[in-house]
């Protein structure tokens, strides 16, 4: 049995498939966390259901690329049944959603999500809703787990309905789904559902029905603009909201309860006068609090280290191996030390605080309020929540830009993340590398460099490329406390990759450096690009050789230039001079994304756009470095 989940952003959906599954699903108050779809399967009373959790849409007419790949699925056929999320705390939006699908006659499950909270905020007849749309209505929390086996079981019982609720049209539309009715011949889906389809003009769908069909329901169109003075796609989504509304109406009533104090402090954060100081707080005390820790964490782990390893790992290599095995073991050496000084103290610390942002439902809150803003970079408030992610690793959040509709704002997200939003990795070299050796106040002045060039560089694409009008559709979830297991979990979801995949790169990586450096064979590459380094950058010839480690995972920069220093004898404390620490940072901030950020853009927004980011970061950032080390040499 197949099972396909339909839903809305913020309804629930990744969390639900979750609890049904069991599998490990990072899930987020926001949109964009799921794109394409996750697949798992369980087994339960002797059948065999394979769960599929489709995007959040808002829609699906398959004028976007997350309302594709729901229309996609629907029009497969592959699925036996559709589990259709609707949220129990704000039910008309996404019963909207559900009513779409149903009018497709396709067999359906209702779960209406979040019902612990829902029946504090209404008295919730769910049978009366099952009765008016036709289709089994299961309440569940896919936070505590209430009614998640009512559901299971029945789906595995075939529960699943074909709905026989007619949503109410204009007169004149109602009209014009007849006479496609009568020319549409057999159908595998509703007729009624193809005709409406049709006159929305959704191409996935009128490819499903006659060209007479096609060219009668566009004529209609034309008709209704006419005569309406407004297309009549919009006038059939209006009647379905207010369909929606007469549904809800029966099946929730509210309570006569007094608002309760998340609600008022949910007020606050949402109002412009109030919620911009409530934003700048909340970021400044995450980044204080990241800053904070992760720097306790990294002298903190860096002192046992030297206390309980020191110099034994690289000891022991060089008394069993010769200078073949001191190279080796170096890199070995060096490679723990970079993990373990990235890792814990910033990537992980980072990740729990994404991690409480995002469960206790602020994230969308900061989107409604930054949408003014991001406007002036020929963005959406919707971009926050990339640039946010990006800020654990860049190639989330590359992937979360196709959650964008329009291929222009694709683009200038993407190159707003590759070249002014540092990941963790470079948040460790800016704070834990130019931080400690050049002042707190450097990299302060580096994040100032990065969100002005956030700026500039949004502003001008804004200007040069052809404008594509989007619009911003968001639900707030309602606030609520994080749950530490969900935090923990989606944090070690987060960053196992940095185990599994950057771990033997960096252990790699170390080993072939320390083997090029043992044996000189590393002079043939710094030598020549010493104008670059030492001429333009005012750094040593050596640092080249860590910009290029640096393109294959951030991580390595640091630990090749705690090698590079070594390798000189030197500490590296004493490998740069401050000023030379600010403006590695600031070049380590800007240049050519690693190569799994550069994968993920070549596949979001293709070849040519990312050659041309990635050539741009890297003049943006020699240029940046230059003229930094100009006016540190100058004042």
């Amino acid at each position: 049995m197949k099972i396909s989940i339909i839903g809305q952003p913020n309804v629930g959906k990744s969390s639900l498939f979750t609890r049904l599954t069991g599998v490990g699903v990072i899930t987020s108050n926001y949109p964009g966390t799921t794109v394409e779809f996750e697949e798992s399967a369980i087994t339960r009373g002797g059948t065999r259901i394979t769960f599929r959790d489709l995007p959040g849409t808002y829609s699906i007419t398959g004028n976007s690329d997350d309302e594709l790949v729901v229309t996609k699925d629907i029009l497969s056929r592959d699925a036996d049944a559709f589990l259709l999320v609707v949220d129990s705390t704000n039910p008309e939006p996404s019963l909207v959603l559900a009513m779409e699908t149903l009018e497709l006659g396709v067999p359906a499950i209702i779960a209406l999500n979040k019902i612990d909270v829902g029946n504090k905020l209404f008295d919730i007849d769910h049978d009366a809703l099952s009765e008016t749309l036709g289709v089994p209505v299961v309440p569940v929390s896919a936070k505590t787990g209430e009614g998640i086996d009512a559901l299971a079981d029945a789906i595995v019982a075939g529960s699943a309905a074909v709905s026989g609720h007619r949503i109410r049209y204009d007169s004149h539309i109602e009209e014009y789904l007849l006479g496609l009715e009568a020319t549409l011949g057999r159908t595998e889906f509703s007729a009624r559902g193809i005709a409406v389809k049709t006159l929305e003009a959704s191409k996935p769908f009128s490819g499903l029905a006659p060209s007479e069909t096609v060219s009668l329901a566009e004529a209609y169109s034309r008709i209704f603009e006419e005569s309406h003075g407004e297309s009549i796609d919009v006038h059939i989504a209006r009647d379905r909201f207010g369909d929606a509304h007469i549904v809800a109406s029966k099946a929730f009533a509210k309570t006569t309860r007094q608002r309760t104090l998340s609600e008022k402090i949910s007020d606050l954060t949402t109002d412009v006068m109030t919620g911009i100081p409530i934003l700048i707080g909340v970021l400044a005390l995450t980044f204080l609090t990241f800053v904070a820790v992760g720097t306790f964490l990294d002298e903190l782990i860096a002192d046992a280290y030297d206390a309980y390893v020191g110099t034994a790992i690289i000891d022991y290599g060089q008394a069993n191996f010769g200078t073949f095995g001191a190279a080796v073991f170096e890199g070995i050496d060096t490679s723990i030390v970079t993990l373990l000084g990235l890792v814990v103290p910033y990537i992980m610390v980072f990740y729990i605080l994404l991690g409480i942002l995002e469960d206790t439902g602020y994230l969308p809150r900061a989107v409604v309020l930054l949408d003014n803003a991001m406007h002036r970079m020929g963005l959406h408030g919707g971009a926050f929540i990339p640039m946010l992610m990006g800020l654990g690793c860049n190639v989330p959040a590359i992937m979360g830009v196709r959650t964008i509709k329009s291929r222009r704002e694709k683009i200038i997200l993407s190159t707003i993340i590759a070249m002014a939003v540092p990941c963790s990795a470079q948040l460790a070299i800016i704070i834990g590398i130019t931080g400690r050796y050049a002042g707190l106040g450097m990299s302060f002045a580096i994040f100032a460099i990065l969100l002005a060039l956030a700026v500039v560089a949004g502003a001008v694409m804004d200007r040069v490329m052809r404008f594509e009008p989007t619009n911003l559709a968001l639900e707030l979830p309602p606030l609520s406390m994080p749950m530490p297991r969900n935090v923990l979990l989606k944090m070690w979801y987060r960053v196992k990759d940095f185990f599994v995949i950057a771990a033997p790169l960096l252990v790699v990586g170390s080993i072939a450096i320390e083997l090029l450096l043992s044996y000189g064979l590393l002079d043939k590459l710094i030598d020549p690009m010493s104008f670059l380094t030492v001429g333009i950058l005012g750094l040593p010839a050596a640092t080249i050789v860590a910009f290029i480690v640096g393109i294959i995972r951030k991580e390595m920069a640091a630990g090749m230039l705690i090698t590079l220093a070594a390798a000189q004898g030197l500490t590296l404390a004493t490998f740069m001079t401050p000023d030379q620490f600010a403006v590695f940072g600031l070049v380590m901030a800007i240049y050519i994304p690693c190569l799994a950020t550069i994968a993920a853009m070549w596949r979001e927004i293709g070849w040519k756009e990312t050659l041309a980011v990635s050539t741009l970061s890297i003049i943006v950032a020699i240029a940046a470095g230059a003229a930094m080390n100009l006016a540190l040499g100058l004042f």
